[in-house]
């Protein structure tokens, strides 16, 4: 099966490349899987993600709760999104996913769409804070198992 981890962000708005650390720490734990780390939304990611068998996308999440490091499980059905899933500028990753088997490429079936809560003010800023570097271990060990379980 060909397996790829997306990781999404901007890595110099801070805690937005959440998404990016996290995928980076699970390419060295995951063997035999691809991993790509993008800023890139919507149509643009159609040419990363064509032909793999199964995807799992990482990304940071604004939530009105705005509960920082929150980890949670995005679904097609649900109304939660991030700010490169679900953007103004194009088609939310669900839709990127529907328009891509409609238009006849191999699209991967998702895994796993994992968005990490941040701070509603994003500041630039290279690396993340400190608040946030300190759930990384146990977000990485909790989205690690969920992909070793979907794979």
């Amino acid at each position: 099966m060909k397996v790829l981890i997306l990781g999404m962000g901007n890595p110099i708005l801070s805690d937005d490349g959440v998404g990016l650390v996290i995928a980076e720490r699970l390419r060295e734990m995951i063997p035999g899987v691809d991993v790509v780390s993008s800023n890139m939304i919507g149509v643009s990611l159609i040419d990363d993600i064509i032909g793999y068998d199964r995807i799992f996308v990482i990304d940071a999440m604004i939530t009105a709760t705005g509960k920082l490091g929150r980890l949670q499980k995005i679904v097609p059905e649900g109304k939660d999104g991030t700010r490169h899933l679900f953007s103004s500028h194009g088609v939310n990753f669900f839709e990127l996913m529907a328009l891509g088997r409609l238009l006849g490429y191999a699209m991967p079936e998702v895994g796993g769409v994992y968005g990490i809560g941040i701070n509603k003010e994003v500041a630039f800023g290279e690396g993340l804070t400190i608040e946030l570097s300190e759930k990384i271990p146990t977000l990485t060990n909790l989205i690690f198992e969920d992909i070793l379980a979907g794979i």
